[in-house]
């Protein structure tokens, strides 16, 4: 039972990192890439704990008992009483219908969402067949006089489309234009609609406001970061900057990812204000760490009390021996 309630202390305690913590640390947005990472292990974390809280729970009477008192080499008997609660099995099935209920309706909110967007973005594709001219460089303009440009995903057999507006085509210069497109090539090429379908699906599943709603916010602002660092040197940043202050006032489709309409005051002050990140060695490492820190915490805490009594026994028999 200590291990199902230390995870869901580990948990809330996760929740608070992810909503009051994660936000202020400036180095997450220093390396966007690095962040989306982190923001996603650790929401994973606290989707892990809660669900291993559950199998801990319900372990004495589970199948798994047995499987687990073998790899560590204790009697089953051992192991389930270092897992019973005061109340079996009722904390354990009142867990399990829980997780289940979530998990299932995760499943299908994925799903569902999944063939939504698909659909979406089918539509939108089509509708640029119609509208839409393309360019010898290869993105499409449609004609409108807001300036807006923005990527849509393949998929099915669909070729990715950068589409520009011709009110954007006529305000940016060839330089900006060719930063905004690197930009639209970098959310395709880091595949950063995945992150963000995940993260509302997420939010919407476990509510629009605490860690998850959070973890949704702040990775979208981190995929946007992401693609702006396409633009390299200084100068180039500074043009980048200057093209997402024009492109300001667009919109676009809900399904797709635009330049200029995400967190676009943050991020031209990164812009202007710091060189293109590069993530040294250290910072790789620390960041490997603290990623797989987030996905083993659980896990560790759950196995604790199988390891610990196998331990104990251990010596036991060596004192014995002596």
């Amino acid at each position: 039972m200590v291990a199902a309630l230390v995870l869901g202390v580990y948990a809330v305690a996760a929740s608070l990192l992810l909503t009051r913590v994660l936000p202020r640390i400036a180095g997450l947005r220093r390396v966007p890439r690095v962040g989306i990472l982190v923001w996603q292990s650790a929401v994973l974390s606290v989707l892990v704990a809660g669900a291993l809280a559950a199998v801990a729970l319900a372990l004495p009477f589970l199948p798994l008992r047995f499987t687990l008192a073998d790899a560590a080499g204790i009697p089953e008997v051992a192991l389930v009483e270092h897992y019973a609660t005061p109340f079996d099995p009722w904390p354990g099935i009142a867990a399990l219908v829980v997780i289940a209920s979530c998990g299932g309706t995760l499943a299908v909110r994925l799903v569902r969402d999944a063939f939504e967007l698909a659909r979406e973005r089918r539509r939108q594709h089509e509708s640029l067949l119609v509208v839409g001219t393309v360019h010898d460089d290869g993105f499409v303009v449609i004609e409108h006089d807001t300036p807006v440009v923005y990527c849509l995903p393949g998929g099915l057999g669909r070729t990715p489309a950068v589409v520009v507006s011709r009110a954007a085509l006529d305000l940016l210069d060839e330089e900006e234009r060719r930063l905004v497109l690197g930009h639209e090539q970098r959310h395709l090429t880091g595949r950063h609609h995945l992150a963000l379908a995940l993260g509302a699906t997420l939010a919407r599943t476990f509510g629009r406001v605490g860690p998850f709603a959070a973890a949704h916010r702040e990775i979208a602002v981190l995929a946007e970061m992401d693609a702006d660092d396409a633009a390299r040197t200084a100068r180039q940043r500074r043009t980048l900057a200057a093209a997402l202050v024009t492109l300001g006032t667009g919109c676009r489709p809900e399904v797709a990812l635009g330049a200029g309409d995400t967190a676009a005051s943050v991020r031209v002050r990164r812009l202007v204000s710091t060189s293109a990140p590069r993530l040294g060695r250290g910072q790789g490492a620390l960041a490997g760490l603290a990623v797989v820190t987030a996905l083993a915490a659980p896990v560790s805490i759950a196995v604790a009390p199988a390891v610990e009594t196998a331990v104990r026994d251990c010596c036991a028999l060596v004192g014995r021996s002596s």
